[in-house]
């Protein structure tokens, strides 16, 4: 970590003889590709990238790609870009060790399916080195891939990167509204990660310092001040850690299958309230939501609350209903409450809801109330 840190792939290429980068273009035009490529070859490797990854990766984008990389035949698999860059690059790793598996195989879809197969020990290392500052999944063991417009999940340790990256010279080239999104992300992550049912004192120490950095330091990264930039930048890498370990909970689950109003961390900001406020019928949720608020400067869970509220106000969150109209919100309600029930993340939140609670919870982010 640090400036200047993408250097340290280097290191890590004198170690191997073929290296393929994959790369969102964005990272192409800024120079970041080029140096990636540069480093590999300086420490003597033969190189190669795929640049252009789609930004809602399907496993029908993997099968295209799968070709280019076996034949290239890669010992090191270097992802540079965002979540989805990152996320797609563990999905290869694993179809180009394991040519004879079937993507049914080892991808679910809910919480009531499970893999046929898991996926078996794999040998090609994958450095991870993200360029925004929220999703996590290059410290993650999951990867999201659509299929047949459905979206499916990858989870195990042999896809978590191996090495991981954090030039903060990355993240400053994200827009305004990429920073606000992802860091409003990864503030979700934290406090999910902090109240799931299977929250350690290691995941919550991690948590909670992003939490912490993300209610100092996000405003002014927001504005492109390239200090608070790195700061969220790791603070996004320690939710990660944190949500490693503890898992994410029902805010999740309810942007996840809300994806075609907004983008993920703009839905999450806007879900988290009413979020908090329904697992705060659990009485040690709402200790560790006390916790929370004095960690920060506050006193109660209550006062949490109104907080997130000032601060998605102040950062020009959008409501719910300014992003969908009315008629199509309710027109895909009961189809959106029925797949966040059965998203895997249910099991770790820390009260269990049931469809009409998760239906009440999308309305009343969506009037506001």
């Amino acid at each position: 970590m640090g400036e200047g840190s993408l250097r340290y792939v280097e290191s890590v290429a004198r170690n191997y003889e073929r290296v393929m980068v994959l790369s969102s273009k964005s990272m192409r035009i800024h120079g970041f590709l080029n140096e990636v490529m540069d480093y590999a070859e300086e420490a003597g490797a033969e190189v190669d990238a795929i640049e252009g990854l789609p930004a809602e990766p399907a496993y029908e984008d993997v099968e295209e790609i799968l070709p280019r990389i076996r034949e290239f035949s890669p010992d090191l698999l270097i992802a540079l870009g965002g979540g989805s860059v990152i996320d797609i690059t563990k999905a290869i790793k694993v179809f180009y060790e394991v040519p004879d598996l079937r993507f049914e195989e080892v991808a679910f879809l809910d919480r009531f399916t499970k893999p046929v197969r898991i996926i078996p020990k794999l040998k090609t290392p994958l450095i991870a080195i993200p360029s925004t500052s929220g999703a996590g999944s290059e410290v993650s063991a999951a990867s999201v891939l659509k299929k047949d417009g459905a979206k499916y999940n990858l989870v195990s340790y042999e896809i978590a990167p191996e090495y991981a990256i954090l030039d903060p010279r990355l993240p400053r080239t994200m827009s305004e509204k990429i920073a606000r999104n992802s860091g409003l992300d990864v503030l979700v992550h934290g406090i999910e990660a902090y109240t799931t049912k299977v929250a350690t004192p290691f995941s919550d120490a991690m948590a909670l310092g992003a939490i912490k950095t993300v209610f100092k330091w996000l405003p002014l990264s927001v504005k492109g001040d390239g200090k608070a930039r790195e700061k969220i930048h790791y603070a996004a890498t320690m939710a990660g850690i944190a949500f490693l370990n503890a898992r994410l909970g029902i805010c999740h689950s309810l942007s996840h299958k809300a994806a075609w109003i907004g983008p993920h961390g703009l839905l999450n900001a806007t879900f988290l309230p009413y979020v908090i406020h329904f697992n705060m019928k659990d009485e040690d949720t709402r200790k560790k939501y006390t916790k929370i608020a004095r960690e920060i400067g506050f006193n109660t869970s209550e006062e949490l609350l109104e907080v997130i509220k000032e601060f998605n106000e102040m950062l020009g969150v959008p409501k719910l209903n300014e992003l969908v109209g009315e008629e199509t919100f309710l027109s895909k309600l009961d189809e959106m409450a029925e797949k966040a029930y059965n998203d895997p993340l249910i099991n770790f939140n820390p009260v269990e809801p049931s469809i009409e609670d998760i239906k009440e919870l999308y309305r009343k982010a969506y009037y506001g109330e």
